[in-house]
């Protein structure tokens, strides 16, 4: 049978739930089910990860900075904090039954975050380094900076790469780096791209968008999928 993977969803100000379609087609075409996960149901979700083998945790707008006790700057963007609450939860109930997670751009800082870590919230005003670009004007299909990926990694073992070109289209990113987590792949400043446990079977977060890059047919994109829904089998 396929494994079932929950992905999370973002909320509009009307109050309407949705999910990129491209985030379900990247795991089908993995040999994943895709089961969209809508917020509100905080006092469901041991029984919702119960049901499921894997969690994508997707991208979208920031994460209340009262997680990683810090207030807000003036550059954060919006929040979502029924968003944050069940994808908090969904996060923790998956790692104790160490159950694979992939997070991807936002669902990469929610998973520094559950595990004490902290972001910048705006990398322009606080990073303090010359930063390259990272939120790009060309399509989103095409990758426009380098990620140095660190060898004996996990994610080095994906893709087999010690370089590869992705996307970008964030204005945060990682300070302190929590609990079990490494950095394991790096942009040409220095911002982290990938971090993945050393506590986990399959932990994983991106800072860029696979799912995009795969409609260009991105072998590395489609090396990590194929991985994460390996091992939620």
């Amino acid at each position: 049978m396929k494994p079932i993977i929950g992905v999370t969803t973002d909320v509009d100000d009307a109050g309407s739930q949705f999910t990129r379609l491209a985030y379900i087609e990247a795991v089908q075409k993995a040999g994943g089910v895709p089961i969209i996960l809508p917020t509100g149901n905080d006092e469901d979700v041991e029984q919702i990860c119960g049901l499921l083998d894997g969690l994508l945790l997707t991208g979208g707008g920031d994460v209340d900075p009262s997680h990683f006790n810090e207030n807000p700057n003036p550059k954060l963007g919006d929040v979502t904090p029924e968003r944050d609450s069940i994808e908090l939860l969904l996060a923790s109930h998956m790692l104790k039954a160490d159950k694979p997670i992939l997070g991807i751009c936002r669902g990469m800082q929610l998973l520094n975050i559950h595990f004490g870590g902290t972001v910048y919230q705006d990398l322009d005003s606080q990073y303090g380094d010359t930063l390259i670009k990272h939120s790009q004007k060309a399509r989103s299909e095409f990758p426009t900076h380098n990620v140095i990926v660190k060898p004996q990694t996990k994610y080095h073992s994906i893709v087999n790469e010690n370089s590869i070109r992705v996307n970008s289209y964030h204005h945060q990113g990682l300070k302190d780096i929590g609990g079990p987590l490494i950095v394991s792949g790096e942009a040409p400043d220095g911002v982290a791209e990938v971090i993945e446990s050393t506590e986990h079977a399959f932990v994983i977060g991106l800072q860029w968008h696979p799912e995009l890059l795969l409609k260009k047919q991105d072998p590395n994109s489609a090396k990590l999928f194929e991985a994460f829904i390996d091992a939620c089998n």
